[in-house]
């Protein structure tokens, strides 16, 4: 199934709504689902309208039919603590077209995780060396005042907040090493559910 995860807040509603429909009716064509994206939208508000006055952590499945789920819980508490990253042990395929939509098929990134344990997220990296994301979030490094973050033909997820990021001009696309961590002025993780989230790296590629 395809899959969105988005952010609503009372008197807010839904953060970066548009960018997450696009994306997902963008998988949708590439995969062949039949996905109307206002029935999307008209899905989305109708479980809204149930929601407690708190924020909420919305899960939205397309299924290959067409058929919308939506599941929500609490919105997770963002850490107080920098997240400790390491690199994954091996690196990505950068052929493999589920890194590019987002979709319940997670192989490749349970694979890295297990590869790390002990981490609270897992940086990913192409047979090239060049970085491409975290397995929840896409990666931003500060390197000479400017904020970076790898690009997409690196082998990754187009994340709805790194767009609007690039967008507004407060991020732009430069391929990244581990060098580049070794020697960013910060490194953060950002996504559309925590935004901006302090991250430490350690460890190696040999593991």
């Amino acid at each position: 199934a395809l899959l969105e995860t988005l952010r609503w807040g009372p008197g807010e509603g839904y953060w970066l709504l548009d960018r997450h429909v696009r994306r997902m009716g963008e998988s949708a064509r590439y995969f062949g689902f039949p996905l109307d994206p206002a029935a999307v939208v008209q899905c989305l508000e109708g479980a809204a309208a149930d929601f407690p006055p708190e924020p909420r952590r919305v899960r939205l499945r397309a299924a290959a039919d067409g058929g919308l789920t939506v599941e929500h819980a609490p919105l997770p508490a963002r850490p107080a603590a920098r997240w400790r990253v390491a690199l994954a042990v091996e690196p990505i395929d950068p052929d493999d077209r589920f890194l590019y939509h987002k979709t319940t098929h997670r192989a490749v990134y349970e694979r890295a995780r297990a590869s790390r344990p002990g981490y609270d997220d897992v940086l990913l990296w192409n047979p090239r060396g060049e970085l491409t994301e975290s397995t929840i979030a896409n990666l931003v490094v500060r390197r000479r005042g400017r904020w970076l973050t790898p690009p997409v033909a690196s082998g990754l997820l187009p994340g709805t907040y790194r767009a609007e990021l690039l967008a507004r001009g407060r991020i732009r696309e430069a391929v990244l090493t581990p060098a580049d961590l070794a020697r960013a002025e910060a490194v953060y993780l950002v996504n559309s559910l925590r935004g901006w989230m302090r991250a430490e790296f350690t460890g190696c590629i040999s593991g």
